[in-house]
């Protein structure tokens, strides 16, 4: 389901709508579960993603949103995987587009990661997008 803010994804997941949000929090917690530092977590997306990774990926981003809103942490990162099965591939796809969209991401910090490219004006008319 879209969400309308930046770096956030909710989605119905475990029997209840839930929210992702890719901040800070997130990074801290999905390099520590990969134990990958912050330089080299553009290796973990290059040649294809594994299910380990998109475990980590929607476990630390359920993790960082629900303890930023005080919410109780009533899973673990294999009950998440369980609750994987529940979603359609299609929103795998959404999920990495809101993590790839999120602010953090959005400067200086997106290790490798392609974002979503978007042309921008300035005062000189219209410029290409950074590589």
């Amino acid at each position: 389901m879209a969400n309308k803010r930046r770096g956030y994804h909710t989605l119905k997941i475990g029997g209840k709508t839930r929210t992702l949000h890719f901040s800070m929090n997130f990074w801290s917690e999905f390099t520590d579960v990969l134990e990958v530092p912050l330089d080299k977590i553009g290796s973990v997306f290059e040649g294809g993603i594994k299910f380990s990774t998109i475990r980590a990926l929607v476990y630390c981003g359920l993790l960082a949103n629900d303890l930023e809103e005080g919410n109780d942490i009533e899973y673990n990162l294999y009950k998440v995987g369980f609750w994987l099965d529940e979603i359609e591939s299609a929103q795998y796809e959404k999920i990495i587009n809101s993590m790839t969209e999120s602010k953090i991401l959005g400067n200086s910090l997106n290790m490798g990661i392609e974002r979503d490219p978007k042309t921008k004006e300035g005062a000189e008319g219209k410029q290409k997008p950074a590589p």
